[in-house]
């Protein structure tokens, strides 16, 4: 799967860390505030049947993405983005 960008998608991101270490990033649209995002973050279980438990997220940079890169920092969770989140975004793009 290859993630195309624009100048027309407002894309948002946040980039989250688990109690294991390992982050994960996550996108959305531009219309969304960060500190909203990450509040719903938080309520995302881990599977929806059986013995279900909700995984701990951490929000630990946020931004935006413009022409495949995470830049910018968000107000609502003082938060700004890191070289390591472009990483991850790369990542993702590539996972089949």
């Amino acid at each position: 799967m290859e993630i195309i960008f624009n100048e027309d998608n407002n894309i948002k991101f946040i980039t989250t860390q688990d109690e294991n270490g390992k982050e994960d990033i996550f996108l959305f649209p531009n219309n969304i505030d960060h500190d909203a995002m990450a509040e719903a973050l938080e309520g995302i279980r881990n599977q929806t049947h059986g013995n279900w438990e909700r995984i701990y997220r951490k929000p630990v940079a946020a931004g935006f993405v413009e022409n495949g890169k995470c830049i910018g920092r968000s107000e609502t969770l003082g938060l700004k983005s890191r070289l390591k989140d472009t990483e991850l975004l790369k990542v993702r793009g590539t996972e089949k």
